[in-house]
């Protein structure tokens, strides 16, 4: 019987009949994981010290690294890493199919990660794709820490499909023009006849701040007033939303997303308010979720497939040897349903 040689024991280290990973490298080295995955992959920042001393590890452990790792020191990988703020979130996962469409054209794989909206694990799922050398990495997320673009850009050209606050110029952002569509949203609900406005939300992102930005913008130039009422998603049920809609008597908001919004419309039916008749409600997104409400949903439309299938070329600019960022806003559009009560306007 042959024996592989990848398995051999490693008497005393704990990786006897196993192959050695990055994680017994880092125990044997007395280091984190993501510093040895950077001394690996030859990143600057790490001490000559303890570059040796991970070497010394990786070399008495017989650890090598994976075979797509491998392969992209001979060439390419042929993979595109997506990693989501949320994979539930439908938003997200439009993004993907075009994330998905267009690297199909290219010859590219892609592989998904969810950061289950944590900056800690949406750094550590960064880490994971780095370490498997993808050819280019899509962020679909604004709550990745500055620390973390720095480091993908350096390593892989990187594109964030988010609204960021001063990101590196290592890395590509494009959004969605997040002022304009909230201030048409606004807009809207003004020419319904709204006078007492709001903007629900459950998150303080940079993409929410913009909103907040667009709704201040049309109701100002309007002469009226507007609340922002931001709830933490963990208080953001039904009795938490009944209770704002009830208290603040507003007759117009505009939500952060669908799913806000569905849960507004639930909050009213359960208060005994009338949409649209007491209250216009707009959604952001036009996910599938707008059509399947009773009334359905007015909501921003967002070309989510679109901002993915650009993500790729930029990626593809990138490798070719574009230096320059790309800092790229898609035009929004209205979609007016029953929930406002004036189909057509801005549509």
């Amino acid at each position: 019987m042959t024996r592989d040689r990848d398995a051999a024991d490693s008497p005393g280290d704990g990786t006897a009949g196993r192959r050695p990973t990055i994680i017994d490298v880092a125990e044997r080295a007395g280091v984190s994981k993501s510093l040895v995955s950077r001394a690996l992959r030859g990143d600057p920042g790490v001490s000559p010290e303890r570059r040796e001393a991970i070497a010394r590890s990786a070399a008495d452990l017989g650890y090598r690294p994976n075979s797509a790792a491998r392969s992209l020191v001979r060439g390419r990988s042929g993979l595109i890493g997506v990693v989501l703020n949320e994979i539930g979130n439908q938003h997200h996962t439009e993004i993907v199919a075009g994330v998905e469409s267009r690297a199909a054209q290219l010859g590219a794989s892609v592989i998904i990660a969810d950061g289950a909206g944590s900056p800690d694990r949406l750094s550590d799922r960064i880490e994971t794709m780095l370490e498997l050398r993808v050819d280019g990495l899509v962020l679909a997320s604004s709550w990745v820490a500055r620390a973390d673009l720095e480091r993908a850009g350096r390593s892989t050209p990187t594109v964030a499909v988010s609204r960021l606050i001063d990101p590196p110029s290592s890395v590509d952002t494009i959004a969605s023009d997040d002022v304009s569509g909230a201030a048409e949203a606004t807009r809207a609900l003004i020419s319904a006849g709204r006078t007492r406005l709001g903007y629900i939300t459950t998150s303080t992102s940079p993409t929410s701040a913009a909103r907040v930005a667009g709704v201040r913008s049309a109701a100002e130039g309007a002469g009226l007033a507007y609340e922002v009422f931001e709830l933490p998603p963990q208080r953001a049920g039904r009795a938490e939303v009944a209770e704002v809609l009830r208290g603040s008597g507003v007759d117009g908001v505009l939500c952060n997303n669908d799913v806000t919004a569905v849960t507004v419309l639930a909050a009213a039916r359960q208060s005994g308010i009338r949409v649209p008749d007491d209250l216009a409600v707009i959604g952001y997104d036009d996910t599938r979720l707008c059509l399947l409400t009773d009334p359905e949903l007015s909501s921003v439309d967002q070309p989510q497939r679109a901002m993915g299938e650009r993500a790729i070329d930029a990626i593809w600019e990138r490798a070719n040897g574009r230096a320059r960022a790309v800092r790229e806003d898609f035009p929004p559009r209205l979609v007016l349903r029953a929930s406002t009560g004036v189909p057509g306007i801005g549509a």
